[in-house]
């Protein structure tokens, strides 16, 4: 099987900022929603070999497989509830853990 995703993370570098500036932009409460989405459709339709990505200039989420976020980033394991931001925009982005 061929890993392939719609996302260039080769281009894209890790940040830290990416969600701060996304609740500074929208807020909290718009920011923890979309959050929200990306972890209702991982359920909905993801599965163990996924993980919910939000994109950030549309608030958009899609799902890729996680073994191409593994590669990028180096993590051997990606737990439930790990969620990937990505700006397009900024080429960046960030994993987050939901608490």
């Amino acid at each position: 099987m061929i890993n392939s995703s719609p996302f260039n993370l080769d281009e894209c570098y890790l940040s830290n900022d990416l969600w701060p500036n996304f609740i500074s932009k929208i807020g909290f409460l718009k920011a923890r929603l979309a959050i929200r989405q990306s972890l209702d459709l991982q359920r909905m339709q993801g599965s163990k070999l996924t993980i919910p990505v939000l994109i950030l200039e549309t608030c958009g989420t899609a799902l890729v497989n996680a073994d191409v976020i593994k590669n990028y980033i180096g993590l051997s394991f990606l737990e439930p509830g790990m969620v990937l931001i990505f700006s397009s925009k900024i080429k960046a982005i960030q994993l987050l853990r939901d608490n």
